[in-house]
């Protein structure tokens, strides 16, 4: 398999780590997901949904775990990416890890779980 072509994003107060491990892209966030976010998000998103239609990925995991703010126009950036990679005829499936002890993580998730409940799952760590 190719290798990645999408360079980690680093901030002050937001960070996306990127990695190929065999037919899966694992996707550290951390920080905060607020409006300063938002933006560096969407731009990485689309650049690994490319990455995903190119490398024929079977499984995406998001984790979140390092997360601790993920406002609407993040989310907004996540419904993008799994819908996109949908409309490509992808049969991707999209993972979200998420910190049991945050608890606001998987109920903001959860809304992207209903959206898309073939594609999209949430587990807690």
């Amino acid at each position: 398999m190719s290798s990645l072509r999408v360079e980690p994003v680093v901030t002050d107060s937001f960070g996306i780590e990127p990695a190929l491990r065999d037919d899966t892209l694992s996707i550290k966030l951390s920080g905060t997901g607020d409006m300063a976010a938002a933006p560096s998000l969407g731009i990485c998103l689309k650049a690994l949904q490319a990455e995903v239609m190119r490398l024929s990925i079977n499984l995406v995991e998001f984790d979140v775990r390092a997360l601790y703010f993920l406002n609407s126009s993040c989310l907004k950036a996540f419904i993008s990416f799994i819908f996109g990679v949908a409309g490509q005829g992808m049969k991707c499936k999209v993972q979200f890890i998420t910190d049991a002890r945050l608890g606001w993580q998987r109920r903001s998730l959860t809304a992207l779980e209903r959206m898309s409940p073939d594609s999209v799952s949430i587990a807690d760590a």
